[in-house]
């Protein structure tokens, strides 16, 4: 006798039905798969489907572990598989100090590109849908969600009873407001991935929301569901009012509310009674800001700070000495962060060559193997190893000066006197990329309605290799932020071999404000290179990185691709197809071979030097339960669930 399932008779009749059988698990991947076959859904949607139930996901869930096996021998790292769940019981009430390592530049949500504040609003605002540390979705302020068989339409089913803690009420009209901010010219959101593909967003009834896509895209779901949704009361009162007042006392639906901001000292977060997900543990978190790391070290060893994660975790380099304080239990899981030296598109950095050069300079295998103490892996591009769109054919480049000096010398380039490289510099003025497209962005959106993302022909600087601008020495200001021994150590060791090569380079620090503000590096005309990590999102999409239309229009402006604020890459047009046609692709098999020649072009062209995927090192006493940090969330995603154990 056969064995029937008993989801074997139920009929699955679109797309939306087979999406959320797959979530509750009444269907595996290949039976969804199979279904969809069966009812013609176009390979586009299929891709879709899988991106909503999660089968696209860098992550996997846990098989689940009896407690006693993740504690692990005292003076070990445990690795970061599940929430702490200490002996004892948990107490209601009580505060934690929770170390934050750099100083924010604002609160505001929806302007900041800082990991360490999109740690702190996650505690206060909240998205549609949300990912835990397994990568998979779970419902935030939208309770479920439906995706048409167009592929483009997604309905979402929005809490009721839910308030911001100003009192007011959460509805639909605030996912709409939110959207049109982020696409407000004038309000210069950091990231519009996602919200610049909406075509539309209508609310039928206050806790219904409709959105229409302007074309198929797997990320869309993940892009517009998990992006922070703010208070209409707030953005109702202006620009100026909601980048200024918000961004010191930002509020939302969340388990924590600020009660109050010291600079440069610490934010109280007192609980949100009235939290629709249930009454957090706790009555407070003190995040207390560290300003270097020697102090940090000292204030864990006196028991000062009970918790540190995600972008204040503590360095590699501490781990040691760490894990000698009694009653603090030291952490580890991999992360989507790479470590990276950016090279600002002007003077010499314009050519590949060049940067190809500096590549072969800079030791990154020794900065791993002897500063880092093998705690991190080479990185060869923007693709996290151990992710299905890791391209592991693609080889990093060896510490060899002999090859560094070849490629310079082939660019022309001699030694001066002092034994530096000098040479004529590519010709033609500044293009300033972005600015051309904020103001095709303005345009589109003059009529006060937000508009899927216009178009732009992208323009390659094709004046990199007319050597008709005036002989410049190879000189290059190294940059970091301030208050990081592992950074400062780093940044002596790329000088000094940069040096050795016949660069004239010097190392500056700044505090994270300013370097990132409007005066920092990047807006000067001076040849740079500032290490830092970018932290990648739950989809290889990489636009954010890359494409014309992040590049800044004005140091006020969002975007991430500030390399090319001056000048567009000499490859401009061809990253910018590759990226988009990746990010629409829905076919996984397909998406995986557009990610590969994309980390192949990046890895030819050396758009930046890449260096290293951190592993992160959370600690935390060892009676702290429900911390639960990982790759694909931030610090305060589940404070609600932290506790003080009895």
């Amino acid at each position: 006798m056969t064995r029937r399932h008993a989801h074997e008779d139920e009929q699955y009749t679109s797309v939306n039905d087979l999406v959320q059988a797959r979530i509750q698990g009444k269907l595996s991947r290949r039976e969804m798969l199979a279904r969809a076959a069966k009812l013609g859904v176009a390979a586009p949607i299929i891709g879709v489907m899988m991106h909503a139930t999660n089968d696209m996901a860098f992550g996997a869930p846990s098989a689940g572990r009896d407690k006693a096996l993740a504690r692990m021998q005292e003076g070990q790292v445990i690795p970061m598989t599940q929430p702490t769940a200490p002996e004892g019981t948990p107490q209601e009430g009580g505060q934690l100090i929770v170390a934050v390592t750099d100083e924010p530049d604002t609160l505001q949500p929806l302007l900041t590109a800082l990991v360490s504040v999109s740690d702190i609003y996650q505690g206060i605002t909240e998205p549609l849908l949300k990912y835990d540390s397994n990568q998979a979705f779970v419902p935030a302020l939208a309770e479920s969600f439906e995706i048409g068989d167009d592929g483009i339409t997604y309905t979402f089913h929005l809490r009721q009873g839910v308030k911001f803690t100003d009192g007011t009420d959460f509805t639909a009209e605030d996912v709409i407001a939110t959207w049109k901010i982020i696409m407000n010219p004038d309000f210069s959101a950091y990231d519009q991935s996602g919200w610049r593909d909406v075509a539309t967003m209508e609310a039928p009834d206050p806790h219904t929301l409709i959105v229409k896509s302007a074309f198929v895209s797997a990320p869309f779901i993940s892009q517009v569901g998990n992006g922070p949704i703010c208070p209409k009361s707030a953005i109702d009162k202006g620009i100026d009012s909601f980048t200024q007042e918000f961004g010191r006392q930002p509020y939302g639906t969340g388990p924590y509310k600020v009660t109050e901001y010291k600079p440069k000292q610490e934010i109280l977060l007192d609980k949100n009674a009235e939290y629709w997900g249930g009454n957090p543990h706790l009555d407070r978190l003190i995040l207390r800001m560290i300003p270097d790391s020697n102090t940090f070290m000292v204030q864990l060893q006196t028991g000062e700070i009970d918790l540190a994660g995600s972008g204040g975790a503590i360095g590699s380099t501490q781990v040691d000495e760490a894990l000698k304080i009694d009653g603090l239990n030291v952490y580890e899981h991999p992360t989507m962060a790479w470590r990276h030296l950016d090279v600002k598109m002007i003077g010499h950095l314009r050519r590949t060559k060049i940067r190809q050069a500096l590549d072969f300079a800079t030791p990154s295998q020794q900065i791993i193997d002897q500063l880092l103490l093998g705690r991190a892996t080479p990185c060869i591009a923007d693709q996290a190893p151990g992710t299905w769109a890791f391209n592991p054919n693609v080889q990093p480049r060896p510490f060899d000066l002999a090859q560094a000096e070849a490629l310079l010398t082939e660019a022309g380039l001699t030694k001066n006197g002092d034994g530096i490289w000098e040479g004529p510099t590519p010709g033609g003025e500044p293009t300033y990329p972005g600015k051309r497209y904020d103001d095709l962005l303005a345009e589109a959106s003059a009529g006060g309605t937000p508009t899927a993302a216009p178009v732009i022909e992208p323009i390659d600087d094709t004046e990199a290799e007319n050597l008709t601008g005036p002989v410049m020495p190879l000189e290059i200001e190294l940059w970091g932020t301030s208050g990081d021994d592992t950074v400062a150590q780093i940044l002596e060791v790329i000088n000094a071999a940069w040096t050795q090569l016949g660069v004239k380079s010097s190392v500056n620090f700044q505090d994270v404000s300013t370097i990132w503000g409007p005066d920092g590096y990047q807006w000067n005309d001076k040849m740079t290179a500032c290490m830092y990590s970018w932290f990648n999102s739950n989809d290889p999409d990489d636009q954010y990185y890359w494409s014309t239309p992040n590049i800044p229009g004005d140091p006020s402006d969002g975007g991430g691709n500030a390399l090319c604020y001056f000048y567009p890459f000499t490859f401009q047009s061809k990253i910018d197809q590759m990226t988009v046609d990746a990010a629409l692709e829905t076919d996984q098999a397909k998406r995986t071979e557009m990610y590969y020649a994309i980390q192949e072009l990046l890895h030819e062209e050396v758009p930046c030097i890449f260096m290293s995927w951190a592993n992160s090192y959370p600690v935390a006493k060892s009676n702290i339960g429900g911390f639960w940090p990982s790759a694909f969330n931030r610090l305060l995603w589940n404070a609600h669930e932290w506790y003080i154990a009895q």
